[in-house]
């Protein structure tokens, strides 16, 4: 039987779940094993009943933290450096080695778009569309829409949306130590920023539906959304809320801004809400006193609680959008980083989300969206239409179909 690799970032939930997910889906076509270092939640592949290889150098919380205020595009944010990524990649390829993996199928692990192509082994990049090459080829007139109430709201969308496509297609940025390692391993080099995601298979987490692009390059495809189904029952305290006013689902993923969360949490205080959150590891260690009506919790089924909510309050990860889409919720999305952004308006251009920029938060405009959500119908309408089109792209039945057709052992009668 062949051997597929996965590899997640593991300080990723959302990440780290879609790739459990699409294992669970190869069935006894192929023996799934993964790679990781030791991120937080490494720990749900073994308890997902799948072998996971914990590599060196292992992250720590300091670093795990560094990285994500770099994808945050934040003060503080460092992206891996060359030392780091031909640390990995030396391991990685140790690894592939003793393993002997058909293929290597990954989401956002840096080190892993350059040991495959090293080994000369197929890479399945499972991804969202925003920020790859197509997308910015297609030329999105979004970015005056996105930057709506930061410093850069002012200027004509026009100049914003060539000058930032332009740039994009163009930039080097975050190349050099990523081309610096792939040089020394004898992979190739990334031209461009966009080049970066893809794989020799590009395998993209969205509908043309919804990105407005129908047609994709070569070796790329469309499989759907594929998003977290943890283990576990909907909470008996949840289950028998009383539903004498609306319900909002609050989350902030993974990769939460904890200045971001607290201020949206606190603008629910004497509200006429309840509001479930699964925030309770972003608090941790803070003191700050959480709204009567904000009913906290760690990790929830979401796709089990959030089909309960009125309202959605959440940030742009794909996993957490996702999830608000298949459960039929309207939702407010605040997008942490461009690529967040980018999902949440894809909602919102089909009619069942509204979007504020994490700079743009004002606690008039976040209670103004809610109450719009509870009270236009339009919205409810049109997040149950995109839920029935959601249900016919299976996403991690039709990355495990194309795994099966590309590298399944043939059997022959």
């Amino acid at each position: 039987m062949q051997t597929l690799l996965f590899a997640p970032e593991t300080i990723n939930i959302a990440e780290t779940t879609r790739m459990i997910e699409i294992a669970r889906a190869c069935g006894d076509a192929f023996r799934c094993e993964f790679f990781g270092y030791g991120g937080e939640y490494e720990h749900l592949i073994a308890e997902a009943g799948f072998t996971c290889h914990t590599l060196e150098p292992r992250l720590t919380p300091q670093r795990a933290e560094e990285l994500w205020k770099a994808d945050r595009m934040e003060r503080g944010g460092k992206f891996f450096t060359a030392a780091e990524l031909a640390t990995r990649v030396q391991n990685e390829l140790a690894l592939y080695e003793r393993v002997r993996p058909t293929a290597v199928v990954i989401g956002f692990t840096m080190s892993a778009f350059i040991s495959p192509r090293a080994a000369g082994i197929p890479l399945v990049s499972v991804n969202p569309f925003a920020l790859t090459r197509p997308f910015f080829a297609a030329q999105p007139a979004i970015w005056g829409e996105m930057l709506r109430g930061t410093p850069l709201g002012w200027l004509p969308e026009g100049l914003l949306n060539r000058a930032i496509n332009g740039w994009a297609l163009r930039t080097r940025a975050w190349t050099a130590s990523m081309n610096q390692t792939a040089k020394q391993f004898g992979a190739p080099i990334f031209p461009r920023s966009v080049d970066i995601f893809r794989g020799d298979y590009t395998l993209v987490t969205d509908i043309p539906q919804l990105t407005g692009v129908p047609d994709l390059p070569d070796k790329w495809q469309y499989v759907g959304p594929i998003y977290a189904r943890l283990a576990g029952e909907i909470p008996p305290q949840i289950a028998t809320l009383p539903r004498d006013r609306p319900l909002i689902y609050f989350a902030m993923g993974s990769s939460a801004n904890r200045e971001v969360l607290l201020r949206v949490m606190r603008m629910f205080a004497g509200q006429p809400y309840t509001v479930i959150a699964p925030i309770k590891r972003h608090l941790a260690g803070l003191e700050t006193a959480v709204p009567e009506n904000v009913l906290v919790f760690d990790w929830l089924p979401a796709h089990r609680v959030n089909p309960l909510a009125d309202v959605a309050v959440i940030h742009g990860g794909q996993g957490t959008v996702q999830t608000a889409c298949v459960s039929g919720t309207p939702f407010l999305g605040i997008g942490l980083q461009p690529e967040q952004d980018m999902n949440v308006l894809q909602a919102v251009h089909f009619g069942s989300a509204l979007h504020l920029n994490r700079y743009a938060l004002r606690e008039e405009r976040v209670l103004t969206a809610v109450h719009r959500l509870l009270t236009e119908p339009t919205f409810r309408h049109k997040a149950a239409e995109l839920r029935r089109e959601l249900e016919k792209w299976p996403g991690a039945a039709n990355v495990a179909a194309f795994l099966r057709q590309k590298f399944a052992e043939k059997v022959t009668v």
